[in-house]
């Protein structure tokens, strides 16, 4: 109110309490004397005349002074409006209808303002994503009650896609308050900001992925690390049993020292294919101290200068029912993240194993029950803010620090595959501590089929064997006829499929590469299975099963081999698909 409206109001004010002073006692006197005059009778009502017109009169005045001010309120908001490029708008949550939309509506989404201020919060809401809408109309009841007093009315945030004029979806982000209430503390009318964070979104992507890129680049510089070692030790195991005049129990060791190379070797690949999201789980019994003595190579060479590993390894622990390679793709993402975390400063990274037993009421059980192995990654770091552990599961949330929140989704995924859970513990000041939880092996490790459960003596048939690399078909091809077969080559998939026209009356079998020149593995098998669905196709890749066999599922493939294989794998694979014809 302006200071010459204060004055008037102070004066009638004044004069209003004079007259009605005059108003009662003229009252009391009409009702005391038994027969007032009448001069003091006129001069009384006059008195009572002039309170209420004045009274009227001081009303009116207060309504306009009033609507004046939440006049220029409504216009001071509109001006705000008209000048930015964020949607406001003013929203009757208990009419479910606006009050106001702002103009800046046709530039955000395409839609004009009419529209919304006669189609209400129904028109709004049809045009939110299904899986977001939820979220978006549930925050409302967040604003229900009002704040404690002397405390301000809460903002409730939500991001959310929205469909626009052109029918494209947008990120927006709307904030909402409660702008007035009703006595009973009910909002009555909702501020609504909405703001376009399309770009914003994909900046933060983008610039995940770079993290993302720089973090996964340290990984695998680490696991060439540990397959360069690997191959140094193949290379020179085969030295020795190259050497001429060696003792047979030496030169068996190296030749066995030389398996366990390729195998390790093999592994690290298998590592580096789960990186880029390829890798499929294989779950079975195995001791989690050996994924932690196996990276311990790669570990090393994340620990920054200044800094120092532990191992805090429980020695009776229980098999876990884990795929040691994810497990061990995860145990590197915690570590890597802890020693950003470090950075130049120092300190500590340990990694402990333990058995746990969850009741399901601990924070970290997050609904499991039973016996669990924990592997528990913790850094002496500066801590990571409570506010932001939820957001570190966030494929595309960073914390700006390079790598750091590296890879946590992919962790969250690999412990989900395995029916288990990981936990972020954030103490500022002291550091941060990430468990995984795999569960405990039922029963010990299942003998492969290809070691133990499969006849591999005594074998017979015609094996056709199509593989564009000379070394595998020469390797595959000596083992199957020293274990009985008879052996047709092809170098790529239009000869394997040439070679199968002309024998197809006597082959029992196909063992078949997937990725060949000219003709890929999946064409010939589907050329094959049209001549001769009752010949068994094996196919053997160095992609992970699902990947290579997604085109093929429901199409009679009688096997899947992993590529590198031993021999005796190679042809465990093949008897089984054959059944008994391979004893024949």
């Amino acid at each position: 109110m302006t200071e010459p409206h204060q004055r008037t109001f102070a004066n009638a004010s004044a004069m209003l309490g004079a007259l009605f002073v005059l108003f009662a006692c003229g009252a009391a006197i009409l009702l005391l004397r038994p027969a007032p005059s009448p001069v003091l009778l006129g001069a009384c009502l006059a008195a009572m005349t002039a309170t209420g017109v004045l009274g009227i009169r001081f009303a009116m005045v207060r309504a306009r002074e009033a609507d004046l001010a939440l006049g220029e309120g409504e216009r001071y908001l509109e001006r705000i409006a008209e000048l930015g490029r964020d949607l406001h708008a003013i929203v009757d949550p208990g009419e479910g209808s606006f009050l106001y939309v702002g103009p800046a509506c046709e530039d955000l989404l395409g839609f004009r303002a009419d529209s919304f201020m006669e189609g209400g919060l129904a028109a709004f809401h049809a045009l939110v994503h299904p899986e977001d809408l939820p979220v978006f109309a549930g925050q409302l009841d967040l604003l229900a009650t009002p704040p404690p007093a002397g405390e301000e009315e809460p903002v409730v945030e939500s991001q959310f896609r929205i469909r626009n004029h052109h029918g494209a979806w947008q990120w927006v982000r709307a904030r909402r308050t409660a702008f007035v209430r009703y006595p009973d503390g009910r909002p009555a009318e909702v501020l609504m900001v909405v703001q376009d964070v399309t770009r914003q979104r994909s900046f933060e992507a983008a610039l995940a992925e770079a993290h993302k890129t720089e973090g996964l680049g340290a990984l695998v510089r680490g696991t060439v690390h540990d397959l360069n070692n690997t191959l140094m030790g193949i290379q020179g195991f085969t030295e020795i049993a190259l050497e001429g005049h060696q003792p047979a129990d030496v030169l068996k060791n190296s030749l066995e020292s030389v398996q366990a190379g390729i195998q390790r070797a093999s592994g690290l690949c298998r590592q580096i294919l789960a990186y880029s999201g390829q890798g499929r789980i294989q779950i079975s019994a195995h001791q989690l101290n050996d994924a932690v003595r196996e990276s311990l190579g790669t570990l090393e060479t994340f620990v920054p200068e200044g800094a120092h590993l532990v191992l805090d390894l429980q020695s009776d622990l229980p098999p876990a029912s884990v795929d040691l390679t994810q497990a061990r793709h995860a145990l590197l993402i915690l570590a890597y993240n802890a020693s950003q975390a470090l950075g130049i400063r120092g300190g500590e990274i340990t990694i402990r194993t333990l058995l746990r037993h969850l009741s399901g009421q601990e924070p970290e059980a997050q609904g499991l029950r039973g016996d669990f192995v924990c592997l528990e990654v913790r850094d002496t770091g500066p801590g990571t803010a409570p506010d932001v552990v939820a957001d570190l599961f966030d494929p595309l949330f960073t914390t700006l620090h390079p790598g750091r929140g590296l890879g946590l989704s992919t962790v969250k995924g690999i412990l989900a595959e395995h029916q288990g859970a990981v936990h972020m513990k954030a103490e500022p000041g002291v550091g941060d501590a990430a468990a995984l939880f795999f569960p405990v092996a039922e029963k010990a490790p299942r003998i492969d089929e290809g070691d133990e459960g499969t006849p591999l003596a005594g074998l017979s048939g015609v094996l056709l064997l199509v593989d564009d690399e000379p070394t595998i078909r020469e390797i595959l091809h000596q083992g199957f006829e020293n274990a009985g077969f008879k052996v047709i080559e092809a170098a790529d998939g239009v000869e394997g499929f040439a070679a199968f026209v002309r024998h197809r009356s006597s082959i029992s079998a196909v063992l078949l590469d997937l990725t060949m020149p000219r003709m890929g593995g999946d064409e010939v098998f589907e050329e094959i299975h049209k001549l001769a669905p009752e010949v068994p196709v094996v196919l053997m890749s160095g992609y992970n099963r699902d990947e290579a066999t997604a085109a093929l599922a429901g199409r009679g493939l009688a096997g899947f081999l992993s590529k590198p294989c031993s021999i005796k794998e190679a042809l465990a694979a093949v008897v089984r698909a054959m059944g008994p014809a391979a004893g024949a």
